[in-house]
């Protein structure tokens, strides 16, 4: 894992292909990019 210049982590996650294209969908139907979106959703179950 490193940080890059944003001061993010940078990682590779592994996903299954089904649940990648759902959140894909998802993403694309928000305008979001892929990764900006699982962030979101992310952050968002976080609060909960």
């Amino acid at each position: 894992m490193s940080i890059n210049e944003k001061n993010q982590k940078v990682f590779t996650l592994r996903i299954d292909n089904n649940l990648f294209e759902r959140i894909k969908k998802d993403a694309e139907k928000n305008k979001r990019t892929i990764t900006k979106h699982i962030e979101y959703v992310l952050e968002k179950s976080l609060e909960q």
